[in-house]
């Protein structure tokens, strides 16, 4: 075989004009190799297995001398996602698919003017497409979800993953395994699609094809020369396992080379990609002679008018993955149509208690949908916590069939511990429920014991998160995770793979336990940090990663920040490096923040914020949490101004900052004002500091003003 994974040690620099077409399947897979290059074996692994499976499908066939393909139709959901979704019409969203159905049966209309001498290799996969009939919460649709989006375009970085999750800007994919789900959007960089291949590394629920609403069906906003629908025939092609004709060794179309193929018997070599509609025949380097380079089939580059064909032995490789990497979409439901019940109520979803709960007293929040015929008047809803006794609750109002509400259930308080909750229905509208096994909904949450001071985290244990912490990961890739790379002490610690992350301006949080300060007089975090950049720090304008720390009174509810550093500020070796960085022993440095604030108010969280820019690797370590003695003569009198005598700075210090103070000021023994600060400059620690390095030696005293009074401190000065 030949060495077809040359493609993902090159780099593809340059993108045709822009009125080429572009796919961006081959370069996202050769940047995820780049990130991670422990994914190039899994790909070759694949990629052998589908040669395998392939050569038997052919093999096999040719034994019994008749097609053993069986017609099967996978459901399909479209996801429209623009700032006007409606440019996309139902008519045109319906074009595509037929487009789909006939290209993948052999029975498109130009499948007569493939030329004679390939006429014999052209191939019929026996695929069929349909327009979900039914969501994966069983509720009848039609299969278009239409988002309105604020997002002027996606980036096709990373396979496009903001347009696929609704927290960015996107739409939540239904269930993969039993759904093809097409996103229709902009995309940037004048790319037509880009498709997630067979087991080739990106998250579950991203896993589905991206097409430039401009290049999707045949009507509406398509636009020539991709205006056949023939970019999403492209892009499911690699979604069942298909890659480019010519290999993608061209170099991003610059040179010919004959180095690497598409992995298909029956596809000539080919040096490059192919533009436009070229005549019959067209040679190159590869396949210098008649009938030359097949730049009709559907995984080249041509014109949607010029694309005719998939061969015998890339229906092969299809139908392989089909039936064995994609095989759960051969048994789904999604096309069947959903039959309503006139009673028939469920809880679809839990909104809370879910995940950490910060005290031990819940009030469930449930989702209540009617998913009956006729509407819903009444229902009596109930739910257990780790199967104990039932608290029950009488809903009353109206719902319309397929209608859904938001509804509170009556509290109730847990102990410390993980717990399992059931939420139910039962006799809507009094009567049977008729479809009992969609009533119930279980989910889960956790209630820890309350981190005490002195406190220290260092990551040294096998169970991560620890104990009473949590990861924040919205978009559900790279996030905070569990290293034995390196360590400040010990043996591990936690680490952002920034360098890796391929999308700028992702959030992921690691998140402490609850801290019960106790009033403590005061409290202190400290922690070990190790990181680096990619770009060269002295960079004038990058965006850099940030590690962002905050407070937390209310369960993360609201934050306020305390630190927050970047790029050169943040730091730890002094150049950069563009290979994962792994810190040395001497790349380390131990940061503070005074919490004293925060640990007066009771009850606190520390969250620790990355916003990836794809720079380097952020490390942390030695997590901890100290409370010191708050000085007995500050109890006492509320404020101290110390030192005194002082040979320069000079601190004012409050134990709680006076609601009625207005300013502080400085005066000498002759009655000349010094310095003067407004309230508003007290510091988190409640203190304002002077400095009368530069003043003379003698006497000075701090004036104190308050909304209706003054109280003066005298110091002394000496050097």
């Amino acid at each position: 075989m030949r060495n077809i994974f040359t493609i993902f040690l090159c780099l593809i620099s340059l993108l045709p004009a822009k009125a080429q077409r572009t796919c961006a399947t081959a370069d996202v897979i050769q940047q995820k190799i780049k990130d991670n290059p422990r994914l190039l074996q899994q790909l070759q692994a694949t990629e052998n297995r589908m040669v395998q499976g392939q050569t038997q499908r052919r093999f096999n066939s040719m034994l019994r001398s008749t097609a053993a393909n069986q017609t099967v139709t996978i459901p399909v959901v479209v996801h429209i996602v623009l700032e006007n979704p409606d440019l996309v019409t139902d008519e045109q969203v319906m074009s595509q698919i037929a487009v789909l159905n006939q290209d993948f049966s052999a029975t498109n209309a130009n499948i007569h003017q493939v030329p004679a001498v390939w006429q014999p290799l052209i191939g019929d996969a026996q695929i069929q497409f349909c327009l979900a009939q039914r969501t994966p919460e069983d509720d009848p649709t039609s299969g278009i979800v239409r988002v309105k989006t604020s997002r002027t375009q996606f980036s096709i970085t990373n396979s496009a993953p903001d347009v696929k999750h609704k927290n960015t800007g996107g739409a939540d994919a239904w269930n993969t395994d039993q759904y093809l789900n097409i996103w229709v959007c902009k995309l940037d960089a004048n790319n037509l699609g880009v498709a997630t291949a067979p087991n080739s590394g990106f998250p579950a629920d991203e896993d589905g094809v991206v097409i430039l609403y401009t290049a999707f069906g045949t009507t509406g906003t398509a636009q020539p020369v991709f205006n056949l629908g023939r970019t999403t025939t492209h892009e499911i092609g690699h979604y069942f396992g298909l890659r480019h004709i010519w290999g993608d060794d061209d170099a991003g179309g610059t040179r010919e080379s004959c180095d690497v193929d598409d992995g298909i018997a029956d596809t000539p070599k080919q040096g490059k990609r192919s533009f436009g509609c070229l005549p019959f025949p067209t040679t190159d380097a590869c396949s210098p002679t008649a009938p030359g380079i097949m730049f009709m089939n559907f995984m080249d580059y041509s014109d949607d008018a010029c694309m005719q064909l998939f061969t015998a032995g890339q229906v092969d490789r299809m139908r392989f993955v089909l039936e064995n990497m994609r095989a759960s979409l051969l048994t789904s439901q999604g096309c069947s149509p959903v039959a309503l019940n006139n009673q028939d109520a469920a809880i679809t979803q839990i909104n809370a208690p879910v995940g950490k709960q910060c005290d031990n007293g819940i009030a469930p929040v449930v989702v209540l949908k009617n998913k009956g015929a006729l509407p819903l008047k009444q229902v009596t809803i109930a739910y257990t916590v780790n199967n104990g006794t039932p608290v029950t609750y009488q809903w009353t109002g109206t719902l319309t069939s397929l209608q859904q509400t938001t509804v509170q259930l009556p509290p109730a308080t847990v102990a410390i511990g993980t717990h399992t909750l059931r939420a139910y229905t039962m006799l809507p509208n009094g009567v049977p429920d008729q479809v009992p096994e969609n009533d119930t909904t279980v989910g889960s949450f956790h209630y820890d014991a309350d981190a005490t001071l002195p406190f220290l985290e260092g990551f040294e244990s096998n169970t991560y998160p620890p104990a009473g912490w949590e990861i924040f990961n919205p978009d559900k890739s790279f996030t905070w995770e569990l290293t034995r790379d390196a360590a400040q002490s010990g043996s591990a610690s936690v680490v952002m793979r920034n360098l890796g992350y391929a999308v700028n301006g992702q959030i992921d949080d690691l998140i402490s336990p609850v801290f019960d300060s106790k009033q403590e007089d005061s409290v202190f975090l400290f922690f070990d940090l190790a990181a680096a950049v990619y770009s060269d720090p002295k960079t004038l304008n990058n965006v850099w990663d940030t590690l962002e720390i905050f407070i937390s009174t209310d369960c993360t509810k609201s934050l306020t920040s305390v630190y927050k550093k970047w790029g050169p500020n943040l730091i730890t070796r002094p150049t950069a490096i563009q290979t994962e960085f792994i810190p040395t022993a001497s790349e380390w440095r131990r940061d503070s923040i005074d919490l004293t604030t925060f640990a007066r108010l009771g009850k606190f969280q520390v969250i620790f914020r990355n916003t990836s820019n794809a720079e380097n690797n952020i490390y942390l370590d030695n997590i901890r949490m100290i409370d010191r003695e708050v000085n007995p003569h500050l109890k006492e009198q509320g404020v101290l101004v110390t030192p005194n005598p002082t040979d320069g700075l000079v601190y004012v210090t409050f134990l709680t900052v006076p609601e009625d103070l207005e300013a502080i000021a400085l005066y000498n023994t002759a009655g000349q004002l010094v310095a003067r600060q407004p309230a508003t400059a007290i510091n988190r620690s409640n203190r304002f500091t002077f400095n009368l390095v530069n003043e003379p030696n003698g006497v000075y005293f701090v004036k104190l003003i308050y909304r209706n009074r003054a109280k003066t401190i005298k110091i002394l000065k000496v050097r």
